[in-house]
Order: structure tokens, then C-alpha cells, then sequence
């Protein structure tokens, strides 16, 4: 059994289309644990097998920014100006947003609105993220099972998650064994007797925290492997998997999204966050601020 601290990381879109591509592969593959089958030219061919089995929920971590010009149309309620015509189906869309700035609206949306919806052709309005584009971040976390079902409540946001049905951590992919990760609250991780003892002291009362959390991963894991040998399929063996389970997500969402994630999960605007969420969530929200992605509203 590993034991892997919680962490982050932002991962920045890549220029142009392929760079949408890209970012699509990039996500789609941390569900399946495949990364080492992205190549230079993979990431195309994989958004089209995406496409063409109509699996587009990785799609949306593609963000698409347009910048349309065109003959003005009837000003819409708090707009700056008129609206361009082929600007007003992504403000009747909720997983886009516009920006009116002197007659151009700056749009951002993601490929699955695009594919889904038949405005592939609207590529050709195609640019690199402006200030007056609303942005939208993707987020790497390494974390526990328990702690990505609090994450993957924020609906609005874009998720991708390492799948427990696919992955199979009898496999040597994997080292042979799960992987756990490390609660706030176990302050010493190593591993302090072998499984046997750990059960008499557990059964004996006599056990630590430590020692009983220990205890409790190490036997999902012999059962997790027990299973596994016996024939079930990883989504049967699941089933007796650790909350405490390392787990990857990958979280794509406007910047106002991330702002409404950051006062749940990091300063508690509706009661005190869980400190495993907290312990990923308060230095996230500082390196968006640093990044200088958290200004005031204007």
C-alpha cells in the first residue's frame, strides 16, 4: 500500500484548436489512468473517438474563445451595446458566457456546446484569451475518494475522475497494490507493524489512530486483491475500497465559478469546510490570486 499526499496543479490550455484537443485528451485520460498513450498527433483522433461515440462529457474541458463581430441587433438587458446575431445563442446558452465590448461579444464555451449543438463552423472565430474573455481555469487534484465528492457537488464545472470501474490496482501499472490518501489528520503515515499485529491490537482496543487507520486500508487492500485474484472485475472489487482511496480529478470551470468553489471550500461562507477540501482549496484560491485571476468585481 502507497501513501500519497494531497495536491494541485493548474493546468494551463495550450494555443489554438490542438491545444483544445490537447487539454481534452489530457482530462479525458486521468479517468482511465492512460496518459502514456498521448503522443504528438494523439490528442485529434482521440476528441474524434470522443465525438463519434458520443461520449462528449470530456469535451467540455476544451474552452473555446470567440470573438464575433458582426450587424447589430436588439440591445440586451445590461449589455454594454447590441448584441452581434451570432452572438445571442451563446447568451441564451448557460454554459457560455458573452462580453459585450464595443459591438464585439467575446464568448467563452467549451466543445461540447459546440458539437452538441451543431456551431462547430463557429471555430473560425477562433482566439487566444483576452481580458475581455471570461476565463475558464482546469485544475489538477490529487486527493482522497471522500474529498472528491464534496468537489464534484459544483455541478457547474467541468469534472474528470480516475475511475475505480476501469483501474485495476492488482495490476502492475499500478505497483500491484491501492494507493491511499493522506487525511489531514494522520500527522505520521508510516507504516508502524504488519497487518497480523495491527488486528490483534485493533481487536484488543489497544490500537492508536494511526495504527487503526492504518489497519483499516491495509485489510481493503488484501480484500481489494483477494477479490481480484478471484475473477471479479475492478467494478466489483471496488466495492470494498477506502474512502481514503487516491483518486485524480480534473476540474475545468469559469473563474466565477472557481470563486463560489473557493468560498465553500476554502474561506466557509456557509459553514467550516472539511479540512481535507480546506487543505487544497486555501492554497489554490492564493494561487489564484497570485496569478492575479481573483480581482474585484468591477
Amino acid at each position: 500500500m502507497k501513501i500519497q499526499e494531497p495536491s494541485f496543479e493548474i493546468w494551463p490550455q495550450e494555443p489554438g484548436l490542438n491545444g483544445m484537443y490537447r487539454q481534452i485528451e489530457r482530462a479525458g485520460r486521468v479517468c482511465y489512468k492512460s496518459e502514456l498513450n498521448c503522443t504528438e498527433d494523439s490528442a485529434k483522433p482521440f476528441v474524434e473517438r470522443m465525438i463519434k461515440n458520443e461520449h462528449t462529457a470530456m469535451l467540455e474541458h476544451g474552452t473555446a474563445y470567440l470573438a464575433l463581430q458582426a450587424t447589430p441587433t436588439t440591445p440586451q438587458e445590461g449589455d454594454a451595446g447590441n448584441v452581434p446575431a451570432e452572438a445571442e445563442k451563446y447568451l441564451r446558452n448557460k454554459f457560455s458566457h458573452v462580453n459585450i465590448v464595443d459591438g464585439m461579444a467575446y464568448v467563452t464555451t467549451n466543445l461540447r456546446v459546440l458539437v452538441e449543438n451543431k456551431w462547430m463552423d463557429d471555430l473560425q472565430y477562433l482566439v487566444e484569451p483576452s481580458p475581455h474573455h471570461e476565463h475558464r481555469i482546469t485544475v489538477h487534484f490529487t486527493t482522497q475518494i471522500g474529498t472528491t465528492r464534496e468537489f464534484n457537488r459544483h455541478r457547474a464545472n467541468s469534472m474528470a475522475e480516475q475511475s475505480t470501474r476501469y483501474c485495476n490496482y492488482a495490476k502492475a501499472k499500478f505497483g500491484n497494490e491501492i494507493t491511499v490518501n493522506r487525511p489531514v489528520w494522520v500527522t505520521n503515515a508510516e507504516k508502524t507493524a504488519s497487518l497480523p499485529e495491527l488486528f490483534e491490537k485493533v481487536m484488543a482496543g489497544t490500537a492508536t489512530d494511526l495504527e487503526n487507520w492504518l489497519f483499516a486500508n491495509l485489510a481493503a487492500e488484501k480484500a481489494y486483491m483477494n477479490l481480484t485474484a478471484a475473477g471479479c472485475k475492478p467494478q466489483e472489487a471496488r466495492a470494498v475500497l477506502p474512502l481514503d482511496t487516491n483518486t485524480e480529478l480534473v476540474h475545468t470551470a469559469f473563474v466565477t465559478d472557481w470563486k463560489q468553489f473557493f468560498g465553500l471550500r476554502a474561506i466557509g461562507t456557509t459553514g467550516a469546510p472539511h479540512p481535507d477540501a480546506k487543505v487544497l482549496a486555501e492554497p489554490l484560491m492564493a494561487e489564484f490570486q497570485r496569478l492575479g485571476l481573483l480581482m474585484e468585481d468591477k
